[in-house]
């Protein structure tokens, strides 16, 4: 039960930090910002609440679940210390954005166009550290019908995806000193680099092995 424990108590911080500056809030937090940080969505305080905390429950339930009805489910004991520091990494990312959130909402000036990315960037980098060992099932990972049909296809997408992940987290990670004109011509590139390019590799090792 040790792996539960650092994502419970990071759900349990986010709604105690919500109901500590509950009174403190605005009636309406925004919970939504563009590219360049500027906030355009907002919600009511309690609204608010129920929505972050919400995903924050109903995605560790999912990612703990998912385990449990994948075909290919005895795997997850091959990488699971690694698939626990991919949900606790994805937890972390969320409960900072709450914080974020929270701090935005009672009056601090959070320059979010500039910290968001530097998290997002984190998360790609933890998630390149971890992918390599990966093991093959249906819900985590680069999922193609290559991957998929061969395992080692999978593991040679699986170490040409994690460079790309930590490369894509760098490149994020120096979104925050670019022109903010510049943020979205540059986000997209990288957004391509993670997609495109491992499902594509995949695709050319898999036909490689055809030919052989």
């Amino acid at each position: 039960m040790k792996k539960h424990l650092f994502p419970v108590l990071l759900i349990v911080i986010t709604a105690s930090l919500w109901l500590v500056f509950y009174q403190q809030l605005p009636a309406q937090v925004p919970i939504h910002w563009n590219l360049n940080g500027v906030a355009n969505g907002y919600a009511t305080k309690f609204n608010g609440l129920l929505l972050n905390v919400s995903i924050m429950i109903l995605l560790y339930a999912l990612l703990i679940f998912l385990p449990k009805i994948d075909p290919k489910a005895q795997n997850y004991q091959k990488f699971s210390r690694s698939y626990s520091m991919i949900i606790n990494a994805i937890l972390f990312i969320f409960f900072l954005i709450n914080v974020l959130v929270i701090l935005t909402g009672i009056g601090y000036d959070i320059p979010i166009g500039k910290i968001v990315p530097l998290l997002v960037g984190f998360l790609f980098i933890v998630l390149g550290n971890y992918m390599h060992s990966v093991k093959p099932n249906y819900f985590v990972g680069i999922r193609t019908p290559w991957t998929l049909s061969n395992e080692t296809v999978w593991k040679k997408t699986h170490r040409f995806g994690s460079r790309i992940f930590i490369l894509a987290g760098v490149l994020f990670m120096s979104v925050p000193f670019l022109p903010s004109l510049l943020v979205g011509k540059f986000m997209f590139p990288v957004i391509f680099l993670i997609i495109l390019l491992p499902i594509g590799y995949s695709y050319w090792i898999f036909r490689g092995m055809d030919k052989e």
